[in-house]
């Protein structure tokens, strides 16, 4: 009988954070800027809501396993303490997904001006060019998602309050 897995393991954050980031050569520094943005939003709001919510559901995971019970209302009092952090997790992973799906539209439509800016066949200087073009864009959207970090964290919080 299994009691209580956590269910927002160190490696699970990290694919939240990671799996989101977008892998570019000579990124900008707004870029770099988002990606710690959003790591150090993820840890606080680990720190702040979903390390409590495992703790309480441990405490929950015990509380059954001292109840006088069958071993099926037990496995069954165990599965209920496991849902809320799992519920808490599935929503985070939500929202992070959403935040990286629109990170990765908008570096896409950087990579098409910069495709548009060298042609089918194109020289050096048109590489160089597309290249410059190509930053300067992720720069303005790494920029432009750094903002963004403090509504989504907001956003974030309120819904796991909302829950709670």
């Amino acid at each position: 009988l299994a009691c209580c897995r956590s269910s927002f393991s160190p490696s699970s954050r990290r694919t939240l954070v990671i799996s989101w980031t977008l892998v570019i050569m000579d990124q900008p520094a707004s870029v770099e800027r988002v990606q710690k943005a959003v790591e150090s939003m993820v840890e606080g709001i680990q720190r702040s809501h979903l390390v409590p919510a495992q703790k309480e559901a441990f405490l929950c995971c015990a509380r059954c396993c001292d109840a006088n019970g069958s071993t099926k209302q037990m496995q069954s009092c165990v599965e209920q303490c496991s849902m809320p952090p799992l519920a808490q997790q599935q929503q985070i992973t939500r929202v992070m997904q959403d935040f990286q799906e629109r990170f990765q539209r908008a570096a896409m439509r950087c990579n098409d001006r910069a495709q548009e800016t060298s042609g089918f066949d194109p020289t050096l200087a048109d590489e160089a060019k597309a290249k410059k073009v190509f930053l300067s864009c992720m720069a303005e959207t790494g920029t432009e998602f750094e903002a963004k970090v403090p509504k989504l964290k907001q956003d974030i919080i309120s819904s796991l309050n909302r829950r709670s």
